[in-house]
C-alpha cells in the first residue's frame, strides 16, 4: 500500500466524524410564570422574576399581619408583644381593598373585647401611587411604603410613632389570606 493511501484511509473516518453536526438545543425560556405579574411570560418554563402591580395584587386577596417588627438602632423589636401598647385584635384584622378604592378592617379570630379597639383603623379609602400606599379614614391618614412585593406578601414599611418624641422605621408584612 503506498502512502497516500494510507494516510487517505486514516483520515477518511476522522473528516466525517470532525462534520457531524452538533445536536441543537431549545433554549431554556426564563421569566416570570405568575399570571399576575405585569411581566408574565406563558413560554416561560423556568422561573424568573416577576413585577408586580400593586393596586392588582391588593385586589386579589384579604390580608393578614404576619408580623410587625420595628428597628431600634441594632435591635429589631416584635410590635405585636408590646401588649400593652397594641391590643392583640390590631394584628389578628383581615384587610379587604376593593376595585372602588375602600378598604375594610374586619376581625379575624380575636375579637377586639368592649372598650378595646385596633390601634390602627385602616378602614377607609386607598390609593397606591407607584411603591407608596395611602390610606385614609376620614381622621388619619397612613403612608406606607411597599417594598418585596410578590402575589402572596408585602412589606409595608412606615414610621412608629414609639412614643411621643421617638418614631421608629417599622414593617409590616401582610401575606395573602
Amino acid at each position: 500500500m503506498n502512502l497516500k493511501k494510507f494516510i487517505w484511509l486514516l483520515a477518511f473516518p476522522i473528516a466525517f466524524t470532525s462534520c457531524e453536526e452538533d445536536p441543537i438545543e431549545d433554549p431554556v425560556i426564563t421569566g416570570c410564570m405568575d399570571e399576575l405579574a405585569l411581566n408574565y411570560n406563558a413560554d416561560a418554563v423556568e422561573a424568573d422574576g416577576c413585577t408586580y402591580d400593586a393596586a392588582t395584587v391588593l385586589q386579589e386577596s384579604s390580608w393578614l399581619i404576619q408580623s410587625v417588627t420595628g428597628d431600634l438602632g441594632d435591635s429589631e423589636i416584635d410590635l405585636l408583644l408590646l401588649t400593652d401598647l397594641i391590643p392583640p385584635c390590631t394584628h389578628d384584622n383581615l384587610f379587604i381593598f376593593q376595585e372602588d378604592n375602600f378598604v375594610s378592617m374586619e376581625d379575624n379570630i380575636d375579637l377586639c373585647e368592649e372598650g378595646e379597639e385596633s390601634i390602627l383603623d385602616l378602614s377607609g379609602t386607598w390609593i397606591v401611587d407607584g411603591s407608596v400606599l395611602t390610606i385614609e379614614n376620614g381622621t388619619e391618614v397612613y403612608v406606607l411604603t411597599i417594598s418585596n412585593l410578590t402575589a402572596n406578601s408585602m412589606d409595608l414599611l412606615f414610621d412608629y410613632p414609639f412614643n411621643e418624641s421617638i418614631d421608629i422605621p417599622a414593617t409590616i408584612v401582610l401575606v395573602a389570606n
